[in-house]
């Protein structure tokens, strides 16, 4: 445990744009999403300057650790599983707001650890939830400015509309084949993810034959109540 804690922790933290393990799949002015792969015995060490989601897609145990803090340890992951950390003004130090803040991960089993991170690039997504927060199917987290569900939608089932028409960002966990109305239709792999702007926002149903399970991230203008955010200059 402490061989690989000083593994991960010997790397220089990089944006996780760099890091050499990660793939974006999305950028926009709301998010970046990025596609992590460890395999056995490779390790990830990000630089965080927002507040992120990872979404696990499979089963497995991931060593994660934050910078400075010692021991690593194992985390049993699920599928689906669904975690937010806050790194909004609120949350983290000023200091640490100049410099940002890196978290390691390292797989040392031998199955490979995969998840999607989010990166929220509003600073108000999620300002009231300092400690964080996990969810896995049927909970839902709402994040100030944005609600994450994890849906799981028989054959022919649907989810409604939401109530505020944000944009929004489905990540599958399972192959799926939606379909919304004007045309919106969404047949992605596990990890493969799709955008949905505030105009196309709509009922989503299972077209498929299989369960569809997914994770929703709606974006919801107006919610957000975050205070003004501190100067990271002012000692």
């Amino acid at each position: 445990m402490i061989f690989c804690s000083s593994v991960v922790l010997a790397q220089e933290a990089v944006d996780i744009s760099a890091e050499p393990h990660c793939r974006m799949l999305l950028e926009n002015e709301q998010v970046r999403v990025f596609a992590l792969t460890l395999h056995l015995d490779e390790s990830a060490l990000e630089r965080f300057r927002h507040s992120f989601l990872t979404i696990a897609l499979q089963e497995g145990e991931i060593i994660i650790g934050d910078e400075g803090r010692s021991p690593i340890q194992h985390f049993q992951v699920h599928k689906g599983e669904t975690s937010f950390r806050c790194w909004s003004s609120v949350c983290i130090s000023r200091q640490q707001q100049r410099t940002g803040v890196a978290g390691g991960f390292r797989n040392d089993r031998q199955n490979d650890y995969r998840n999607i991170t989010v990166e929220f690039l509003d600073p108000n997504i999620g300002w009231s939830t300092p400690e964080g927060g996990t969810i896995i199917y049927p909970a839902s987290m709402f994040l100030e400015g944005a609600i994450v569900a994890d849906f799981l939608l028989q054959a022919d089932d649907s989810y409604p509309v939401p109530d505020k028409r944000g944009r929004e960002l489905v990540i599958p966990v399972s192959n799926v084949d939606l379909k919304g109305a004007g045309g919106t239709r969404i047949r992605k792999s596990p990890g493969a993810v799709a955008w949905i702007p505030a105009n196309q926002i709509s009922s989503l149903t299972n077209v498929g034959r299989d369960p569809a399970r997914f994770i929703a991230v709606q974006f919801r203008p107006g919610d957000s109540t975050a205070p003004a955010a501190a100067d990271p200059g002012t000692p």
